[in-house]
């Protein structure tokens, strides 16, 4: 843990306005006066929170979309029309009818014998129909799963066309249709979540092995940032009962680097959940829950392990992707997908605010419940606006960026951390950046200018934070000393992580020491390498991101230290890495 002060953890503490709020707040959504005429909804399908329609300066606040509306007046019209054609059957005139006529108006050759009333058959036309049915589903047994998860889909669309939207409030309908939220002013009244209070009431009332099942999510690109260790305090004691069933769920798969294999990942994953204090997992699974791969094998698990009665629990930090998986697995199933009821998905943390809970979405009847993301205050991400989050989560696979770091060298990634090689076994050791690749580095030689350099950039060409105005608002700039010991110079073995940024590989042979500085309250951790390899072309001193003068990479490899480590030509020695 980063310590500019005394070295406690930071966090932030509910404002007092927040606290007061989420009284009123409450009082509001519980309120029994609805619009009228409408089964409006107590609790916003997207983010959770209770639903009104008095203030709009107070969260939940929503407005009838002019579809329901419209919706609502057809059926009236509709109803209206049946009710008057029920009054004219059951008002008919006797005479001129069925009592007018006698016997005699009848003839054996008026009748046919063949004529059905509409919506009944012939015997024999059952039995046909009986026979194209079986026919027909003998055909449809040669088709696989994916056919008929495309078929719940259509359903869905249609439903959702059919039907009318969703009401939803109108911060999560800003997030939906801009991305962003429009009354910045309500976000300091969004009440709370207490998870331990919730949840462990939730699993307090369980007795049965098994009971229930929690999607545990974390984010591959920040695990030891993202990994939700508060909820574990609460989950773990049912885990070790056997009430409760853990799937570890590995999010963002697709962003990892292409040196990621599923094996390395896998045991790299339970390995770390381990540390963190988790005692049992029924299964680990790597998805991309926005891409959808991996939903499919988690789907398969989940439908073993299920038996009508269970409830699953989606837990993770803010930004894990939880929302997004929950729409997979609904879209899969037929249910609602964020554009039509789901919970909303964003880069925005804190997005859903309460536990939205989703009857029967999963096969058996099983009720799924999104739990709002974890807050965790040691995370740069916890402290970025939305402009800032969308340079640091990756939109594609992040690629290495490796320095050779002289002792004495001064490493910068974005605004937001710095690392000095104090001593070093050798005169230089290697460190790898694994970071979105729109996050800006910088490398100097000497850390003497380091300070200058920062004050300079920060916010501009050291970015995250976007503009000057908001580098004081991260917090104090403080360090704190690291001592790394490494076992190959040839591969990383040591990782420092740097909650919610990414992480730096180190690449030496001994004891290695650090001054890493960041925002006070950040953790920053070593642990084993999750990836050892490094890039062929290193960076060169100065500048170097992929966005710099354009939009075409500006990433160049330092021709000497190539030499330096046999590739290229040159002076340097052949087959290898330079003497260092």
């Amino acid at each position: 843990m980063v310590a500019a002060g005394d070295g406690r953890r930071w966090g932030r503490e509910p404002s007092r306005a927040r606290r007061g709020a989420e009284t009123s707040v409450a009082a509001v959504a519980n309120d029994d006066e609805r619009v009228a005429g409408l089964a409006i909804p107590s609790i916003c399908p997207g983010c959770g929170v209770g639903l009104q329609s008095h203030d709009k300066n107070l969260p939940g606040f929503f407005v009838v979309p002019k579809k329901v509306l419209d919706a609502r007046e057809a059926a009236a019209a509709e109803l209206e029309e049946d009710e008057g054609e029920d009054a004219n059957e059951d008002g008919f005139d006797i005479d001129g009818g069925f009592g007018s006529m006698d016997d005699d108006d009848f003839d054996d050759d008026d009748i046919d014998e063949d004529a059905v009333l509409p919506g009944y058959a012939l015997a024999e036309d059952y039995v046909e129909g009986e026979e194209e049915l079986a026919a027909l589903d003998a055909l449809n047994a040669m088709f696989d799963k994916e056919e008929e998860e495309d078929s719940l889909a259509d359903k869905r669309r249609a439903r959702k066309k059919s039907g009318p939207p969703a009401i939803i409030c109108a911060r999560c309908f800003a997030l939906r249709t801009s991305g962003k939220v429009k009354n910045e002013a309500v976000e300091v009244l969004l009440p709370s979540f207490d998870f331990e209070r919730v949840i462990g009431d939730s699993f307090e009332k369980l007795r049965a092995p098994g009971s229930a099942v929690v999607l545990l999510m974390a984010d591959l690109l920040d695990f030891d940032g993202s990994f939700p260790v508060d909820a574990l305090d609460v989950i773990e004691p049912y885990v070790e009962s056997g009430v409760v069933d853990v799937l570890l769920v590995a999010n963002k798969v697709d962003l990892m680097p292409v040196q990621c294999t599923r094996t390395r990942l896998t045991s790299f994953v339970r390995r770390r959940s381990k540390a963190f204090g988790l005692s049992r997992v029924a299964g680990v699974h790597l998805v991309s829950a926005k891409a959808g791969m991996g939903v499919a094998i988690l789907a398969e698990q989940l439908e073993q392990m299920l038996d009508r009665g269970k409830e699953v629990y989606v837990v993770g930090a803010q930004n894990a992707g939880k929302s997004s998986l929950i729409n997979r697995l609904s879209q899969r199933y037929g249910g609602p997908g964020e554009e039509d009821g789901g919970p909303i998905a964003s880069v925005l943390p804190g997005t859903t605010l309460g536990m939205v809970k989703l009857p029967a979405l999963l096969p058996n009847g099983t009720d799924v419940y999104d739990t709002p993301g974890l807050l965790q205050p040691f995370q740069l991400s916890s402290r970025l606006n939305a402009e800032e989050m969308k340079v640091v989560l990756p939109n594609k696979r992040v690629t290495p960026r490796t320095y050779r770091i002289e002792i004495g060298g001064t490493l910068h990634i974005g605004g937001l951390c710095r690392i000095d090689l104090l001593d070093s076994p050798q005169r230089t050791l290697y460190l790898t950046v694994w970071a979105s690749n729109k996050v800006a580095t910088h490398y100097t030689t000497s850390s003497k200018t380091a300070d200058t350099l920062l004050e300079k950039h920060a916010g501009t060409k050291l970015t995250p934070p976007v503009g000057e105005l908001r580098v004081k608002q991260f917090g104090a700039w403080g360090h704190r000393t690291l001592n790394v010991y490494g076992e190959d110079w040839q591969k990383a073995t040591r990782d420092i992580t740097i909650a919610g940024l990414g992480w730096v590989s180190v690449g030496c042979n001994g004891n290695a020491s650090f001054r890493v500085w960041t925002h006070e309250g950040v953790q920053v951790e070593t642990r084993e390498a999750l990836i050892p390899d490094m890039d062929k072309a290193l960076m060169s001193p100065g500048f170097s991101f992929e966005n710099v003068g354009g939009s075409g990479s500006a990433r160049k490899p330092n021709d000497r230290a190539n030499r330096q480590r046999g590739r290229g030509g040159g002076r340097g020695s052949v087959g290898g890495r330079g003497k260092k």
